[in-house]
């Protein structure tokens, strides 16, 4: 009988890795309703930012499941009156960082899932504290030849809606632009230029930050985090690392990019 007891306890020790706690998330980005409406056709960057983080768990990281932007526009799509809760919620958010939990527990209950993370990314300036997306604000500086210090703005937060509480929430800012505040495109080639900054600052910086601190809080002896210097005098900034992403740079324009200050809240 003793033998047969040592052998249940050491099937428990080396099975049950094999069976733990899966951890499934739902990444909800502000402008996951309203789409591609801007003048460049480009995807908002709280799309691209949530694409990012999604490939990170499920790719990169294996510890995270997530389903994919097109199958949670898909569920959301066949019941209109949850569209239309949805598109009011994930506005609230963009607007003022509002979370519905009602309406976040209607979702999560739709797919399954108790963590929700909601993502949100609007550009500000200095002198006008009025929140709009990156494109929208590269049209009008490209037509009104506007040169403003702007800055891209994005707020993450992940909910447990079981318990209507935030696990976890960041905030990163980043400087548009040249040194000379010039931020525009005379054309769709320079304005895909743009896109692409866009998409390496998402993938460099946004979306480790988040999978790593994410899954840090499921398991937390699972991954060691990226440590990041802290120069002398730099006000606690993060510096975007610039061995970090390996892209080409075809000018000096584009160094204030890549050497720009993260903030980290």
């Amino acid at each position: 009988m003793k033998i047969l007891v040592k052998i249940l306890v050491i099937l428990m020790f080396v099975i049950s890795p094999a069976y733990a706690a899966d951890f499934d998330v739902l990444v909800l980005p502000a402008d996951l309703i309203l789409q591609k409406e801007n003048y460049y056709n480009f995807y908002e960057m709280s799309v691209i930012i949530a694409n990012d983080i999604i490939k990170n768990f499920n790719y990169s990281n294996g510890k995270i499941k997530s389903p994919d932007l097109y199958a949670i526009r898909e569920n959301i799509f066949k019941e209109q009156e949850l569209k239309t809760l949805a598109a009011n919620a994930l506005n609230n958010y963009k607007n003022s960082n509002h979370i519905d939990y009602e309406t976040l527990k209607k979702i999560g209950e739709k797919f399954k899932y108790n963590y929700i993370i909601l993502i949100s990314s609007s550009v500000t300036t200095n002198k006008n504290s009025l929140k709009r997306g990156v494109w929208e604000v590269l049209e009008v500086s490209s037509d009104f030849e506007t040169n403003y210090p702007y800055r891209l703005e994005t707020s993450i937060v992940m909910i447990d809606t079981a318990n209507d509480i935030v696990m976890w929430s960041n905030k990163y800012s980043i400087k548009l632009g040249t040194n000379s505040n010039i931020f525009n495109a005379e054309n769709f080639a320079q304005a895909n230029d743009w896109l692409e900054k866009m998409k390496l600052y998402s993938k460099s910086v946004i979306a480790p930050s988040v999978s790593q601190n994410i899954t840090l809080r499921f398991f937390p002896k699972s991954i060691r985090p990226v440590e990041h210097k802290i120069e002398e005098n730099s006000g606690g900034a993060l510096k975007f690392e610039r061995n970090l992403p390996g892209a080409p740079k075809k000018d000096k324009s584009q160094e204030v990019f890549y050497g720009d200050m993260i903030y980290g809240i």
